[in-house]
């Protein structure tokens, strides 16, 4: 029953936190198009600029993520906590381009963001696990 916790947990966290986010990036999106109006040069970073803030932002939930997962599921050996983050990383990976495949084919753009969020979420697992072993000794 923990381990259904602690990947419901996660998820919940990263599916939150990433619509959260979003939102915010919405508002940050309005206001940069009517700074745009008057100053023109900006229409050219605004592409970059998704990428730049963006996939930091993004990959840092995910680690987030992992950590609480690994947090809540807490089992002595290390390839369950990576398997409860692989599992977490799989199902918000999955389920944020899942339906974006109904319309559209999966780009190269959209395998490199699945594959950093299936890293993120088990790098977030292994640094619990690290700090973990460091606070039992």
């Amino acid at each position: 029953m923990r381990s259904i916790k602690a990947i419901v947990v996660g998820s919940v966290f990263i599916i939150v936190v990433i619509l959260l986010l979003q939102l915010l990036y919405i508002f940050v999106a309005v206001g940069y198009n009517a700074l745009a109006k008057d100053y023109p040069f900006l229409n050219d970073i605004a592409g970059s600029f998704r990428y730049i803030v963006g996939i930091p932002i993004f990959i840092a939930t995910m680690f987030v993520g992992g950590y609480i997962t690994a947090n809540v599921a807490d089992v002595g050996a290390s390839n369950k906590v990576w398997l409860h983050c692989i599992a977490v990383g799989l199902i918000t990976a999955g389920g944020m381009i899942y339906p974006t495949l109904e319309n559209a084919d999966i780009t190269t753009t959209g395998v490199v963001i699945f594959i950093l969020a299936i890293t993120a979420t088990t790098a977030g697992g292994w640094y619990w696990e690290n700090n973990d072993r460091v606070n039992q000794i």
